[in-house]
């Protein structure tokens, strides 16, 4: 038996599925929060004690800012010259539009001997590191403008409460492709499933 739990972040989203198709979307729920508020790292914040009282609800699917857009902390781009109020990464710097980003979820069920459980990512704008219950579940950065992503976390998942957490990166500022990419690599920086 086979479980995913599937991600989108455009973030795009989380979705548990399996071949006898246990299937779970984690595409509601999330919350984030602005990576210069937020003092602990991955392992804390990917626990459920972990607080998100004061945390933005999440628009996942979305981007940053589309989260920021519908908690009325940026403008609608789309209504007369209100794109031009919008910080520009240019000017910001990409630590404004790095958020945190958290869903918690329940596995109601023990897995059965042999069964595995996948954390598929359908894609990410445009960077991210990822950690489950205090565990970091990519050994490098997860780049790249919506690459599908898939992790195996059988070995994490436990039975009732469970924790995402995803920083998202933007991509970073720069003359070229290569130069970004180039920093977006050095720089620090979802699906279920199980069989």
């Amino acid at each position: 038996m086979k479980t995913q739990l599937l991600t989108g972040f455009f973030l795009t989203i989380l979705t548990i599925n399996s071949l006898a198709q246990d299937n779970t979307e984690l595409n509601t729920g999330w919350k984030c929060q602005a990576i210069g508020k937020i003092k602990a790292e991955g392992p804390k914040i990917s626990t459920p004690d972990f607080s998100t009282k004061t945390w933005l609800d999440a628009t996942v699917p979305g981007t940053v800012l589309t989260t920021l857009i519908n908690n009325k902390l940026a403008p609608d781009p789309f209504y007369g010259m209100n794109n031009e109020q919008i910080p520009d990464i240019y000017k910001t710097g990409r630590d404004y539009y790095t958020y945190w980003f958290v869903k918690d979820f329940n596995e109601a069920k023990e897995l059965n001997k042999g069964e595995q459980v996948w954390l598929n990512f359908r894609g990410v704008n445009y960077g991210c590191d990822i950690w489950l219950n205090g565990h970091k579940l990519n050994a490098t950065i997860h780049f790249g403008m919506y690459l599908r992503q898939s992790y195996n976390i059988t070995k994490y998942i436990r039975r009732g409460a469970n924790r995402i957490a995803v920083i998202v990166y933007p991509p970073t500022p720069s003359a070229t492709p290569t130069a970004a990419r180039a920093a977006t690599e050095r720089s620090p920086a979802t699906f279920l499933t199980s069989t």
